[in-house]
C-alpha cells in the first residue's frame, strides 16, 4: 500500500504557501524545490532569467576542480597576489595590506566561504571565462552563464550579466548531488567546499546542526541562494532568486519588509525546512517514528 498521494497533498501546502510568498513580494522572485529522496519538485517562474551575484561562482569552483582532477592543474599552486590584483567589495584579501601569497584552493574557498571578490576574479583567470561557458554548454545548460568578473561596473554598464534561472541552479547542484555526469570525486570536492559553514539566508533560520551546503549572492536590488540541505534521512534542494528588490546587497539593519529578497529567501527556507522535516521524522503514511505511548 503506498501513500504517495497523501504525502504529495501535504506538499501542495507547502506550494500554496511559497506562491502566496512570491505573489505577495514586491520584487520578482523564482523558487524551486527539488526532494532528492523522492524526486518530488516545484517550481514558480523557475525559468525566468535572473543575475546570479555571488551564485555563479559554483560553476567555477566546479570548473577549478574538474581541471584539478583532470591533472590541469594543480590546487596547490601558490598565487602571489599584489595590490594592484585587489578588488573592492565583499571579502578579505583586499583589506589585507601588500603582496600576499596564496593557493589556488585556498583562493576557492576564500570565493565561497567569504564570497571574495579578489579570490574569486582570480579564479576566473585561472579557470577561464570560456572554458566555464563551455563546461556549462557540454552540461547543456541554456540559462546559466559567466558574463564578467566580479565589480565590473563597466561591463555591467554594457548589459553583460552573470545569469541563470532557478530551475538550472537546483540542476547544478542535483548533478553534483547524484555526481550525474560529473565524476564522484569532483563532485564530493565540490560540496565539501561549498558546505563550510557559513551563515546564509537559507541557513539562518535552521536549526544549528543542519548541514547545508551551497551559495548565496548579493547585489543591489537582487538577491540569490542555491542550496542542499540535509535531514537525518532526507535531503532537498531550495533556490530562490529574486531581482527588482530593496536591500539586495547585505543583511543591512535597513528593514524594506517585503521588498526584502533576504527576508523572503529565509521566510521561504524556514516553511519548507518545517515540511521537509516533519516528513524525514514521519513513516509514508504520515506517523510520527519517534518513540510515543499508545492510547
Amino acid at each position: 500500500m503506498k501513500s504517495e498521494n497523501n504525502e504529495n497533498y501535504y506538499l501542495n501546502k507547502l506550494v500554496k504557501s511559497i506562491n502566496s510568498y512570491v505573489e505577495n513580494f514586491n520584487g520578482v522572485a523564482g523558487v524551486s524545490i527539488k526532494d532528492l529522496t523522492n524526486g518530488w519538485y516545484y517550481g514558480i517562474n523557475d525559468e525566468l532569467i535572473f543575475p546570479t551575484a555571488s551564485s555563479i561562482k559554483i560553476p567555477i569552483l566546479l570548473k577549478l576542480i574538474e581541471s584539478s582532477e583532470a591533472s590541469k592543474l594543480d590546487l596547490l599552486k601558490s598565487i602571489e597576489i599584489t595590490e594592484e590584483m585587489k578588488s573592492r567589495g565583499s571579502g578579505v584579501i583586499h583589506k589585507m595590506n601588500g603582496t600576499i601569497n596564496l593557493t589556488i584552493e585556498n583562493l576557492a574557498i576564500l570565493m565561497i566561504n567569504l564570497s571574495d571578490n579578489t579570490a574569486t576574479n582570480l579564479c576566473i583567470d585561472i579557470a577561464g571565462q570560456d572554458e566555464v561557458n563551455k563546461m556549462l554548454e557540454d552540461y547543456e545548460f541554456k540559462s546559466m552563464r559567466l558574463s564578467r568578473k566580479m565589480q565590473d561596473y563597466n561591463a555591467i554598464k554594457k548589459g553583460k550579466e552573470n545569469l541563470s534561472s532557478v530551475k538550472e541552479m537546483n540542476l547544478i547542484l542535483e548533478m553534483l548531488d547524484a555526481a550525474r555526469a560529473i565524476k564522484p570525486e569532483v563532485a564530493k570536492k565540490v560540496l565539501n567546499i561549498l558546505s563550510i559553514n557559513k551563515a546564509t539566508p537559507i541557513s539562518q533560520p535552521l536549526p544549528e546542526h543542519i548541514l547545508v551546503a551551497g551559495k548565496t549572492g548579493g547585489m543591489p536590488g537582487v538577491r540569490c541562494e542555491t542550496a542542499i540541505i540535509y535531514l537525518t534521512n532526507r535531503k532537498y534542494i531550495l533556490t530562490v532568486m529574486t531581482s527588482h528588490a530593496g536591500n539586495g546587497s547585505s543583511f543591512s539593519k535597513q528593514s524594506i519588509g517585503e521588498h526584502n529578497g533576504s527576508d523572503l529567501i529565509s521566510k521561504i527556507s524556514f516553511e519548507t525546512f518545517n515540511y521537509f522535516n516533519v516528513l524525514d521524522q514521519s513513516s509514508e503514511f504520515g506517523q510520527g517514528l519517534t518513540q510515543t505511548v499508545n492510547h
